[in-house]
């Protein structure tokens, strides 16, 4: 039993004859490079998603604060965002505050505070901080609106033909109570604060 066992064994190792699927050997690139391009995407998009969620997060934050916002505040809601994102790359935020008047049918900026880059601005026109009249909702007379623009930088784990891009994203809140709009004052007891169009 143990000689036959032996003899099949040898004979196996001297086997020459087969077959290779050549089809197989062609596509198998093809499917690992679609299977990889499938991975990146998808990851792509779930940090655009994550990325989305963390701006609306910031935005309902601030819409719902009663005080006036402060460079605390700003610095604090900046390491929000990029602990919420979890880039490996800085993030960037700007909050602004705009305005619309009716009479001259155009929109302002009241304040617009940035972190990771980028200028801080006080009474500029929307297109200083990027905006376009045409892609803001509609406002009624004197109606102010939080915005909350966001950035991060996504960098594939693998290549398929393009390198790192940044993700943008920007939300417009109204602020559900406050009376003052969401004033912005350098710190809690100094400072010019901007309120609504102007500053006191």
């Amino acid at each position: 039993m143990f000689k036959r066992l032996c003899n099949r064994l040898r004979r196996f190792r001297r086997e020459d004859e087969g077959s290779i699927l050549a089809e197989a050997v062609i596509m198998f690139p093809t499917l690992f490079a679609a299977m990889l391009a499938t991975f990146v995407f998808f990851d792509a998009f779930r940090n655009q998603s994550v990325n989305l969620k963390a701006n609306y997060t910031i935005a309902d934050s601030i819409s719902r604060q009663s005080n006036f916002i402060t460079n605390t505040y700003m610095v604090n809601m900046w390491n929000l965002h990029r602990f919420l994102t979890d880039s490996n790359h800085l993030t960037r935020l700007r909050v602004s505050i705009i305005k619309y008047d009716a009479d001259t049918d155009e929109h302002s900026v009241v304040w617009s505070r940035a972190k990771g880059g980028g200028d801080n601005y006080d009474h500029v026109p929307i297109t200083t901080i990027g905006l376009n009249a045409s892609e803001i909702p509609l406002m009624p007379n004197n109606e102010v609106l939080i915005v909350v623009q966001t950035e991060v930088i996504y960098e594939p784990n693998f290549s398929i033909g393009f390198g790192a891009f940044a993700f943008v994203n920007t939300t417009y809140t109204r602020h559900r109570w406050s009376p003052n709009n969401v004033c912005y004052r350098d710190t809690e007891t100094s400072g010019t604060m901007y309120c609504s169009g102007h500053s006191a």
